[in-house]
């Protein structure tokens, strides 16, 4: 039986399915039940949605692409009338924005976001026409409290979903009427911070188990402020800008321990009151807004704290007091596991864990094994995972257990599979894994359910075996030939395709294949061409892109790379990012958590650690701590977080 846990896409699920290689329900969950992304098949939209605003009022709906951090107007979303001072939320397939002026109303419009059409749902309206007022939510229902009908209200209404109603919950209202606040939460509570009169900087828990409220001191906002906005992940709230000021600060509100600190590295751009915000499970973003009116847009990446303006982001014309939605904000993009027992055959996974490896290289070689802890940044060897033999030029991949290191020099060619299992930080040969020829530098992409090893060398190749996680066996799959023969090349991908760029076959290669997991085919993609003939770089990346970083050009001359390459999956093309500055290292290898990746080691035999942040773009060298614990390079690295493998590559 495959391991196919992660693969919720229905097209894979099917052709999985059909092929007997699907596990059964139960089984496919990983983590605690309350954090699960749906990484890699989700059906979820990628993207968020500001909604009405002043002046005017407006209907106007502006949609951003989170793949891409671009903006454009969606005319068949547009609002059912033109209001402001509304609010949103919703769930993993649908958008709500309710109430607002002017006049003030009760309304409720749905925006389904497969169609990105919208439409007023008279049974879900409010109990009370409200203007001013914050909403949050959890998979299955959205609560709508405070705002100014007028005069300062505490009502919290509730919307279930599966119904599309509203009722108004007393036993939810807020601690005080408020107007002009925030709200935020993860999976088991929303947070309502902040407000008028006064300004305040109170913050209420809701509680979605009982649908009681309850005030959380030790949550409250570092400074009180009014017309305010929040978003935030599975497990932080970032409340931003506000009034009176207007200010930029950004307070942190961390869930596990009710509890808010102010974050100065992550303050909005400018001063700003009145936005909206929503965000992703990776990043925060708060748009429009005051004095202005504006139409700015300040994207916060959780994993740093930092924020910046993205003009390409920016709404598409300038507004305040609006609302804003998305399929992936806060929690809601979290599952909860289904209750159905687990078979006698199968057992729950647990969560996935946060740290990569870096194996073998060039020194004897070597068969030693660090061990990087993605939470602190720290690198340690790791005795008992070290490999049987010593090896270089070998190719990675890793399934949600465990890491394979394929192929190699020891110093002859081998073609030996040696597996790492993560839960006892062991190495063992698997001899039934072994590739089908002999070779050193392929590398390696990587499906949910299987490795696959792609070209290599002596001579060059393009053979790519497969390795099935579940029964750890490998063939060869001739459909999925590389174009071209190539070995010093680089590999990555995410959870339907591989992309393997680069290399060397008696000249420096720019070309790029795509390995379509699905079919178990390989094309190659013109479009996503390198800028330059490129080899011995590296390559890693999260769901919607890949980075080639460093390398060398060996034509006309042997010269470091001095661009890192972005790919995107959705175009298939390729750019070199000016926002990072070359990693300059060739001979290295990468792995990462979808929200960073971490380059090892290198030429001539360092033991730096390099660190490329997929959501601000940026690179950085690791201090000493996160160095391998010898000098190192032409070795590999795998994670359970790393390309398609991960999942829920998000989760840090």
């Amino acid at each position: 039986m495959a391991d196919t846990r992660g693969v919720f896409g229905l097209k894979l699920a099917g052709l999985l399915k059909g092929k007997g290689e699907w596990v059964p329900l139960p089984a496919v969950w990983h983590g605690s039940p309350a954090k699960r992304f749906l990484d890699g098949g989700e059906t979820s939209s990628n993207a968020g949605y500001f909604g009405g605003g002043a002046p005017g009022p407006k209907s106007i709906v502006d949609k951003v692409n989170y793949s891409n951090d671009t903006t454009a107007r969606v005319p068949g979303a547009n609002l059912s009338s033109e209001r402001n001072t509304l609010t949103a939320t919703g769930n993993k397939s649908d958008g709500y924005f309710g109430g607002g002026g002017y006049p003030i109303n009760t309304k409720m419009d749905k925006l389904t976001y497969s169609s990105e059409t919208t439409a007023q749902v008279p049974g879900a309206s409010l109990d009370q026409k409200r203007r001013y007022l914050a909403a949050t939510s959890n998979n299955s229902a959205g609560y709508f409290g405070g705002g100014d009908a007028p005069g300062d209200r505490s009502n919290v209404d509730k919307l279930t979903y599966s119904s599309d109603s509203t009722v108004r919950v007393p036993g939810a209202n807020l601690t005080e009427a408020r107007q002009g606040l925030a709200a935020t939460g993860d999976l088991n509570a929303g947070y309502f911070a902040g407000g008028s009169p006064g300004p305040q900087s109170m913050v209420d828990k809701l509680t979605y188990s009982t649908d009681t409220t309850a005030r959380v001191p030790g949550a409250n906002l570092s400074e009180s402020r009014r017309w305010l906005a929040a978003t935030g992940n599975p497990s932080e709230g970032f409340f931003g800008g506000g009034n009176p000021g207007p200010r930029s600060n950004v307070d942190k509100l961390t869930y596990s321990t009710d509890t808010t600190a102010r974050v100065p590295g992550a303050n909005l751009s400018v001063n700003n009151e009145g936005m909206a915000a929503t965000g992703n499970p990776s990043s925060g973003f708060f748009g429009g807004g005051s004095p202005g009116p504006k139409s700015t847009m300040d994207k916060i990446d959780f994993s740093s704290e930092t924020t910046a303006q993205v003009p390409g982001a920016s709404l598409t014309g300038t507004r305040y007091y609006l609302g804003a939605t998305s399929a992936r904000e806060d929690a809601i993009t979290f599952d909860e596991p289904p209750t159905a027992t687990p078979s006698s055959s199968t057992t729950q996974s647990g969560s996935l864990p946060n740290t990569g490896y870096f194996a073998g290289g060039n020194g004897s070689p070597l068969s030693s094994v660090d061990k990087l802890n993605y939470s602190t940044e720290v690198m340690a060897r790791v005795p008992g995972a070290d490999l049987p033999t010593g090896s270089d030029g070998q190719g990675a991949t890793s399934s949600s257990s465990a890491a394979y290191f394929g192929g190699g020099s020891e110093p002859a060619d081998v073609s030996i599979v040696d597996k790492l299992t993560y839960s006892s930080d062991t190495t063992a040969r698997i001899p039934g894994a072994n590739l089908s020829q002999a070779r050193r530098f392929p590398r390696a992409s990587t499906s949910p359910s299987a490795g696959y090893f792609g070209g290599g060398q002596s001579p060059a190749y393009s053979i790519v075996d497969k390795l099935t996680f579940s029964n750890d066996t490998t063939v060869r799959v001739p459909g999925a030939n590389l174009s071209q023969t190539r070995h010093n090349h680089a590999a990555t991908g995410n959870a339907t395709a591989g992309y393997f760029g680069g290399g060397y076959n008696n000249n420096g290669l720019t070309s790029v294949d795509k390995l379509t997991y699905a079919s178990d085919t390989t094309a190659r993609v013109p479009s996503a061409d390198l800028p330059v003939k490129t080899e011995l770089h590296s390559a890693c990346g999260n769901n919607t892109h890949g980075y080639f970083c460093g390398g060398t050009q060996r034509q006309p001359s042997t010269v470091k790379v001095t661009t890192v390459n972005k790919l995107t999956y959705s175009t298939d093309t390729i750019t070199a990012s000016p926002g990072l500055p070359s990693v300059n290292k060739g001979n290295a290898d990468m792995t990462g958590n979808g929200v960073v990746g971490y380059i090892g080691g290198g030429f001539p035999g360092v033991s730096s650690t390099d660190k490329v942040n997929y959501t601000t773009d940026t690179t950085e060298t690791l201090p000493s701590s996160a160095n391998c614990s010898v000098d190192r390079r032409d070795h590999c690295a795998a994670s359970s977080r790393d390309d398609g493998a991960g999942f829920v590559s998000n989760i840090l």
